[in-house]
């Protein structure tokens, strides 16, 4: 049985997201994503399940920017459409969908609405106790374009840490902007511009762009993150405020992890954190920004526990420098077929892979390649032999062999 409760459309009521609602791929219009925020303000940190929230028309309207009287047939269209789009969430291997809103009925003769949350959020509106992002409605009922609320939530949740680098193919998934502007240019002036002009002016942040390049082309862009002067809040934020400092540590290590898992699609339990943070936290920090941009992992856990244990295996030492990260890197690409290589593809394929991963200058990678040879042949079990000049028949065969070995290694890796 649910409970019906009149709430009030006011700006002053705060919004409490869970981290991972908000890090899910969602696109809504900009009315529609104002009257999810209306509904997740009017919760209740003592709420322990969804309750049925009857909200007078003309106020819900005004908060909407809807102009003139209410009207009913767009409200009903409006309501109508966000009943039937989704969220996505993946959540280990499973990615989730679920709409939003289950129930909307209007009482046209006492001019409310009633609206309630699907059963499926409650994990993420419901009685949060970490991993979550709160802010006032006000800071964006304002707002005109839907992109500036999701990028106003994405920089909020990272806000005490000043800084957010998001690759621009998962802010578009985020952004539900995968299919619009697909030069970088265009989405930078029609997107992230004006999202950034519209949060200075109306919000409590604002932020900054740096461009991340390979080559010539923007990969990733960083948001510098800056709080705007905040106006007089009451008690009630101040207190509310205060007491998410006992469960938001943004700056931890475990934080950070479970953010990058997330970024990942995967959720992090405190058990396999603890684990792996005897490895040195940057170099597991480290090591999972370098996963950001890979697609070719099926196991993220068990590839970074792999890798963090050969690095052990290998030094002993926990290290932030970024050549300790080749020896394991190559071990656990070479590892990923059954096949057997000879000396020559191995040293081809890990000069090759280093130049591709680490954007090293050929020298720098061939240089870095003879530090570590000796070790990954042994660990690999291959015979290292000295360079020798190839007959034209021996250069011949070799490239008969590189074709059939790299077609093996394909193979193994689409498995």
């Amino acid at each position: 049985m649910y409970t019906a409760e009149l709430v009030e459309a006011s700006t002053s009521n705060l919004v409490t997201k869970s981290n991972l609602l908000i890090e899910a791929n969602y696109k809504l219009g900009v009315v529609e994503q104002k009257i999810i925020l209306c509904l997740a303000s009017n919760i209740q940190t003592s709420d322990s399940d969804f309750k049925t929230y009857t909200l007078p028309i003309k106020q819900f309207t005004n908060l909407l920017g809807l102009k003139g009287k209410p009207k009913y047939t767009e409200l009903k269209q409006i309501t109508k459409n966000l009943m039937q789009k989704v969220f996505e969430v993946r959540i280990d291997k499973k990615l989730i969908q679920v709409s939003w809103i289950s129930y909307v009925a209007y009482n046209e003769s006492e001019g409310t609405v009633d609206l309630r949350f699907d059963p499926f959020l409650r994990p993420y509106l419901l009685e949060l106790k970490r991993e979550f992002t709160s802010y006032r409605l006000e800071n964006v009922v304002k707002l005109k374009s839907s992109y500036a609320i999701r990028i106003y939530e994405l920089l909020k949740q990272y806000e005490k840490i000043q800084e957010r680098t998001i690759s621009i193919i998962k802010l578009r998934e985020m952004l539900g902007a995968e299919d619009i502007y697909p030069a970088y240019g265009n989405f930078k002036q029609r997107v992230l511009l004006p999202a950034q002009k519209e949060l200075k002016k109306k919000t409590d942040i604002s932020f900054q762009i740096e461009e991340i390049k390979v080559g010539r082309r923007v990969e990733k862009v960083k948001f510098i993150i800056h709080p705007e002067k905040k106006k007089k809040t009451d008690q009630q934020l101040s207190l509310f405020e205060s007491q998410l400092e006992e469960f938001q540590l943004p700056n931890s290590f475990s934080e950070r992890v479970k953010k990058l898992g997330l970024q990942l699609g995967i959720q992090l339990s405190n058990e396999i954190i603890q684990s792996w943070e005897k490895f040195g936290e940057e170099n597991v920090l480290l090591l999972m920004e370098k996963m950001q941009e890979r697609t070719d992992i099926a196991n993220p856990i068990g590839y970074i526990t792999t890798v963090l244990n050969a690095s052990h295996a290998k030094s002993q030492v926990a290290s932030t420098s970024e050549d300790q990260m080749f020896l394991p890197y190559l071990i656990s690409y070479f590892r990923k077929s059954k096949e057997s290589y000879p000396n020559w593809f191995i040293v081809d394929k890990a000069i090759e892979e280093l130049q591709s991963q680490f954007q090293l200058e050929p020298d720098e990678a061939n240089s870095a390649f003879q530090k570590i040879k000796s070790e990954l042949f042994e660990i690999l079990g291959v015979a290292e032999h000295s360079s020798e000049q190839l007959s034209k028949e021996a250069a011949s065969q070799k490239k008969m062999e590189l074709k059939e070995i790299l077609a093996q290694l394909k193979k193994s890796q689409e498995k």
